[in-house]
């Protein structure tokens, strides 16, 4: 908490009553708590920040595995296209002889 602010405060708290001592107290477990608010944001911020890229990572490696799954299913695919032409030409060329 700014200076500022402590002033201020310590000003209301003594403006209704309390002793300096008093606003000071007040004043100072204020500025604990905005403190610790602020650490526990931030915290709170970076561990769902963590989760999150652990979650992106584990997404792009699951994705990646799909892809190249895909890939391997197309290419057997292609392959067996190729062999039935083969055979085909084969079978073709032995007929027109």
């Amino acid at each position: 908490m700014p200076i500022t602010k402590e002033l201020e405060n310590l000003r209301k708290f003594e403006s209704v009553g309390f002793t300096h001592e008093q606003s000071e107290v007040l004043t100072d477990v204020i500025e604990q708590s905005h403190v610790n608010g602020q650490q526990s944001l931030k915290d709170f911020i970076s561990d769902k920040l963590e989760e999150l890229r652990k979650d992106v990572r584990n997404e792009i490696t699951s994705s990646e595995l799909r892809i190249r799954a895909s890939h391997t299913d197309l290419l057997v695919k292609i392959l067996a296209i190729a062999a039935g032409c083969t055979t085909i030409g084969i079978a073709i060329s032995r007929v027109w002889k």
